[in-house]
């Protein structure tokens, strides 16, 4: 069996009331380590290793990035003294963005204000707007949308150029050709071309992907090779970033790299600001080009599907829900996170600090859990009746990770307006294509044909 058949299978046998919090999963174990690894999947266990920092730690995360691009961490990290820096720095920057809409804003937990939201949602009706308005060129002439590359993508890519600030890189890296090349040999459709803010998306979208597949998807030691890519992907995403902050006027005047450029002079103290800076503007930039688009597509692909149906939600109805104006932005946001706890798959690592032992399970320090975030989104423990549509804000959604504790999630917010404006837009503009099915290429989404409707 794979690594990932194996995770699925423990998923499953977790899921049972009797079974224990943990199980241990030799099978997938690295035999270069003496690291064991356990899988959580329950929603109480999974909750329990995302929220425990005492107990479990983020530092493998840590490990991974320091192998390929030393200095550069994410907020998903360990809570040691550089990431508290990279908060109070993003604070600051938040701060400072919220004085210039309104010297009056004082918002009470960062980017989830309803200040900062209604601005992050004119801005996404604005670029969706825009972007459909090309795509409906195409009811004349028949041409299918692309709903992945030709919306998906590229409203992340635009609104992560607004929000965060960063420019495209200078420079597309010539693995990152060969693998463009290689995606439009083996895929059918229309070519795949790095120029333009289409080619700007996919280059972005490719330069961060393997990274973000290593640190994320490893769970004890990542293979040479995909080290190796990473780098090469990566460093050139990382040089746009030290440009844009050597030249911060090339910004937007409301992005957060601009607001981080201003609020350094109250950081005299911190040696290393802008490299602490570059890394908050690498993990966001990368957060809302690869995840935003990547979930944007995702909750279309399972919207037009028939466990979509059979959950009982369909495309028309998801997007009514989504565009419908007297809806509160909790229900709006319970939707979007009840469509991610359906179509979802992910899983995150955890590092035991110290010998312990957890809710009856021996632990080792240094020892994996693997926590299942998709089983842990449908134990009927947690969401009864799994399988069916039903949003509500009361339930426990997991889907962006913890949704409390010190490591919840910074950009959700950003996240689920930006998908429930995109959603919205698409209103009597674009529609999926009769038998649409989504495609995947290197474990990305690829392509989901759509249809421009006739106004």
């Amino acid at each position: 069996m794979s690594v990932e058949a194996d995770l699925a299978a423990a998923g499953r046998r977790l899921l049972d009331p009797a079974a224990p919090p943990l199980e241990r999963l030799a099978t997938i174990e690295d035999p270069k380590s003496s690291a064991r690894v356990f899988v959580a999947a329950r929603h109480d266990a999974v909750s329990g290793v995302l929220c425990e920092e005492s107990v479990f730690s983020l530092r493998h995360y840590d490990e991974l990035l320091e192998q390929v691009l030393p200095g550069t961490r994410y907020l998903v990290g360990d809570d040691n003294a550089s990431r508290q820096v990279r908060l109070r720095q993003l604070h600051a920057a938040q701060g400072w963005l919220d004085a210039q809409r309104t010297p009056a804003a004082a918002d009470s937990e960062p980017n989830m204000a309803p200040g900062f939201r209604a601005w992050v949602s004119a801005m996404a009706r604005e670029e969706a707007g825009a972007i459909l308005d090309v795509l409906q060129r195409r009811a004349r002439t028949g041409e299918p949308v692309n709903f992945v590359r030709d919306y998906a993508f590229l409203m992340a890519w635009r609104m992560a150029r607004r929000i965060v600030g960063v420019p495209a890189a200078e420079r597309v890296p010539g693995l990152v050709r060969l693998m463009v090349l290689a995606r439009n040999l083996m895929r059918p459709g229309p070519a795949l071309r790095l120029k333009d803010e289409l080619g700007d998306a996919a280059a972005t979208l490719i330069m961060l992907q393997p990274l973000f597949g290593l640190v994320f998807g490893t769970i004890v030691n990542g293979a040479g090779w995909m080290r190796w890519l990473s780098r090469k992907t990566a460093t050139p995403a990382l040089d746009a970033i030290d440009v844009a902050l050597a030249m911060p006027d090339i910004a937007p005047h409301d992005s957060l790299l601009t607001a981080l450029v201003a609020v350094k002079p109250g950081f005299a103290q911190v040696a290393d600001y802008d490299l602490q800076a570059r890394s908050v503007l690498f993990e966001l930039t990368g957060a809302l080009v690869l995840i935003v688009g990547k979930s944007l597509s995702e909750l279309a692909a399972y919207a037009i599907s028939p466990e979509g149906h059979a959950a009982g939600i369909d495309w028309d109805a998801l997007v009514t829900r989504l565009a419908d104006t007297h809806a509160s932005q909790q229900d709006h946001d319970a939707t979007v996170n009840e469509m991610l706890r359906l179509a979802g798959g992910s899983r995150l690592t955890r590092t035991v600090r110290n010998d312990c032992q957890w809710r009856g399970v021996n632990l080792k320090a240094g020892d994996r859990v693997v926590v299942l975030i998709d089983a842990a989104s449908r134990d009927p423990a947690a969401f009864p009746d799994p399988g069916r549509f039903n949003p509500d804000p009361a339930r426990p959604y997991i889907t962006s990770g913890p949704l409390q504790g010190p490591h919840v999630c910074y950009g959700r917010g950003i996240a689920w307006t930006i998908m429930r404006e995109a959603i919205a837009a698409t209103q009597g503009r674009i529609a999926p294509a009769g038998h649409a099915r989504l495609s995947l290429f290197a474990g990305l989404p690829d392509d989901l044909p759509f249809i421009a409707c006739r106004q």
